[in-house]
C-alpha cells in the first residue's frame, strides 16, 4: 500500500483542483496528475472526472474518500496526542510500592510533580517488593519502589533513599528504652513484625542470624499503621523503619530501644525494566524523583 498516493488523492478530493492540491502538498501539478493516474490504475477504477473549474470525485472515489478520511483523521489525532504527550499535556505514570513507602516517601513527590504537570495522570499500585518486581516483569507498572538489594538482571535499579530500622516499644515497656539490650534479650519479649514475605521481615531475620539467633515474631501484621498501634498499646517490641514513626517518637507515644548490635541502613531503590522504554511522562517523573 502506497500511502503517499492515497494522501494525494485525499487532498485533491478536498481541494477539487489539481493545482490547489499541488500547492498544499508542496509538489508539482504534473506530480499530482501522475499520482492520481497511478492510483486509478492500481485500483482499476476512475476516481475523478474533470470539469472546467477542476475535478469532481466519482461515486467510487467518494467511497474511497470516506474511508481515507477516517484513517487520516486517526493519524491527525495520533499526532496531536503525541504532541501533547511530548509537551506533557497528557499521559500517565504507573508506580508500584508498599502502602507505607507511597504514603511517607512518594506522595510529596507526586504533589510537586502534579503542581508542575497537572494533566499527567499518576496511578499507584500496592505491593511488597516481590510483588512489585513481578508487576514490573509483566509490564503492569512503569516504576517500582523496592527494598534493595534485588538481583534481577533485566531491571535497571537506582538508589533512592536510605532508611533506618529500629526496635520500639509503647509505654508498657518504656523501661527497655533506658538501657541497651542484646538481641538475645530482645527475644525475651513478644516481637511485632511484618509478615514473612516482606523485605522488613527478611531483614529482621538476617539481623538475628548474624548473631546466630533465630527469631519467630509473636505478632505479624500487614501494615505499618497496625504495627504502630500494636506497639503503642504494649503488645511487644516492634521492628520498624524509624522514618515512618518520627511523629510517634517525638510525641513519646513510642520509645526507641537501643541494642548492642549495629543495624545497617537499608536502601530503597527505583526499578524500571531494561527492555522497556519509559514514556515521556514516566521518564520525567523518574527524573523528578531523582532530582
Amino acid at each position: 500500500m502506497n500511502t503517499d498516493l492515497y494522501r494525494v488523492f485525499y487532498i485533491t478530493a478536498i481541494e477539487k483542483n489539481f493545482s490547489n492540491a499541488a500547492r498544499r502538498l508542496f509538489i508539482t501539478q504534473p506530480s499530482v496528475s501522475h499520482s492520481i493516474k497511478q492510483l486509478e490504475n492500481e485500483l482499476g477504477i476512475q476516481l475523478f472526472t474533470r470539469t472546467s473549474k477542476g475535478v469532481l470525485v466519482t461515486k467510487e472515489g467518494e467511497v474511497l474518500f470516506d474511508y481515507l478520511k477516517q484513517a487520516f483523521d486517526l493519524i491527525d489525532n495520533a499526532e496531536q496526542k503525541i504532541k501533547e504527550m511530548k509537551n506533557l499535556q497528557s499521559g500517565s505514570v504507573t508506580i508500584g510500592g508498599s502502602d507505607s513507602t507511597c504514603k511517607h516517601y512518594l506522595l510529596p513527590y507526586i504533589q510537586t510533580f502534579q503542581d508542575k504537570y497537572p494533566d499527567i495522570q499518576i496511578k499507584l499500585q500496592h505491593g511488597s517488593t516481590p510483588q512489585i518486581l513481578d508487576k514490573l516483569a509483566n509490564k503492569l507498572i512503569d516504576i517500582g519502589i523496592v527494598h534493595l538489594p534485588v538481583s534481577q538482571s533485566n531491571l535497571s535499579v537506582t538508589d533512592f533513599l536510605s532508611i533506618n530500622s529500629i526496635f520500639v516499644v509503647g509505654k508498657r515497656f518504656q523501661h527497655l528504652s533506658r538501657e541497651r539490650l542484646t538481641l538475645s534479650e530482645i527475644k525475651a519479649y513478644p516481637i511485632i513484625s511484618f509478615s514473612e514475605t516482606s523485605s522488613s521481615r527478611k531483614f529482621l531475620n538476617q539481623l538475628f542470624l548474624s548473631q546466630k539467633l533465630d527469631v519467630k515474631p509473636d505478632i505479624e501484621v500487614g501494615s505499618v499503621e497496625l504495627l504502630i498501634e500494636c506497639a503503642k498499646i504494649g503488645m511487644g517490641v516492634a521492628f520498624v523503619t524509624k522514618e515512618l514513626i518520627s511523629k510517634e517518637l517525638a510525641e513519646e507515644k513510642l520509645f526507641e530501644v537501643k541494642i548492642n548490635e549495629v543495624i545497617e541502613k537499608r536502601k530503597i531503590g527505583l526499578a524500571t525494566k531494561k527492555d522497556t522504554s519509559l514514556s515521556l511522562a514516566a521518564g520525567m517523573f523518574l527524573n523528578h524523583l531523582l532530582a
